[in-house]
């Protein structure tokens, strides 16, 4: 099998475009509201707007754990303090930012728990993605040693089992997805797409492309027909058949685009993309929607005022992790002898 060395930086693209999913995706339902059965009936257009967003933003989450198992996570224990302080470093900042502009009064404990909420799960993904990650090795040395049509059925037992038992059957263990045990699923997927040789994952970046649209507009149409029935069905969901096959195409569009300029760009907020996730987390949660509220009440067509509110928030976040980034490397010269 040949191993992948480099990161690709058309695949960096995905990375950064599936953190501003994720930021869009948060601003979405809060904002904009749901599909439901009266708005599809007085606000046909509204109604398909949001559920056009969904379609996009519910693949932000395998993007970015598909890229990690198509990668493969190398563990390494200074990895994991990495990993563990640059919690500790967003989660202290946002901490004192929010006390600074008046979200919340300063107290000890919250602000230790902030620094420490990989131990008490604060944010869902923080916490299955550790999990992940402590669970890589073996699941690298499977994909490393088993032959392509044993990955594929595994990956195939995987998804339909979560198919049946968790998005129809919904069985707390997958919980819409937010668990370590969907992210492992997605992992082994970017392991597979790694080695597979079949003709299905082998198209051109256009024909993935329209895949990647064309499904996003059925779960629109399934979406918007469901609710106008009154029928109550989670089209949308991290382990939803149709996301993963989304999340499928998407990857694979951006794995075969050619990128010929802004490397150094690209890779200055990919590598910083995951700070997208952390300054929204904890208190930055309040502090992330209260820009987009004053958006949407100043603005009267505020989509795209918060679309650029989105681009400088994540721009904001990427900037200040260069100062995380810098005090860790810091801190290894420091204790190089220890991790």
């Amino acid at each position: 099998m040949t191993k992948i060395k480099k990161r690709q930086v058309n695949i960096e693209v995905l990375r950064i475009i599936a953190m501003l999913l994720v930021l869009v995706g948060h601003y979405n339902r809060p904002i904009n509201g749901d599909v439901t059965y009266e708005l599809v009936h007085t606000d046909i257009l509204k109604a398909v707007g949001i559920a056009e967003l969904k379609s996009w933003t519910f693949v932000c989450v395998p993007c970015f754990v598909i890229i990690s198992g198509y990668f493969g996570i190398h563990w390494k224990w200074k990895g994991i303090f990495n990993f563990l302080f640059q919690i500790a470093f967003w989660g202290g900042f946002i901490y004192m930012l929010t006390n600074l502009l008046g979200f919340h009064p300063f107290e000890l404990k919250p602000f230790i728990k902030s620094m420490t909420c990989f131990l008490y799960g604060v944010n869902w993904f923080i916490t299955a993605y550790f999990g992940l990650y402590l669970f890589a090795p073996i699941i690298n040395s499977f994909i490393d040693n088993s032959s392509e049509r044993q990955l594929k059925w595994v990956v195939l037992a995987f998804f339909a089992y979560q198919t049946i038992f968790g998005w129809i059957f919904k069985i707390p263990e997958f919980t819409m997805g937010m668990t370590m045990t969907s992210l492992i699923g997605y992992y082994l997927l970017g392991g597979f797409l790694r080695k597979t040789t079949m003709r299905i994952f082998q198209f051109q970046a256009t024909v993935n492309l329209f895949i990647f649209l064309g499904v996003g507009l059925f779960c629109v149409f399934l979406n918007c027909t469901t609710k106008y029935y009154g029928i109550e069905k989670d089209v949308y969901s991290y382990i939803s058949p149709l996301q993963v096959c989304q999340t499928i195409y998407l990857f694979l569009f951006c794995k075969n685009i050619n990128i010929r300029y802004g490397e150094k760009i690209i890779l200055f907020f990919s590598s910083s993309a995951f700070a997208g996730l952390l300054m929204h987390s904890w208190e930055g949660g309040a502090m992330y929607m209260a820009g987009l509220k004053w958006c949407s009440e100043e603005f009267e067509w505020s989509f795209f005022p918060c679309m650029v509110y989105i681009f400088l928030f994540f721009t904001a976040a990427c900037c200040w992790d260069k100062a995380r980034i810098w005090c860790w490397n810091y801190l290894v010269k420091v204790f190089r002898n220890f991790i």
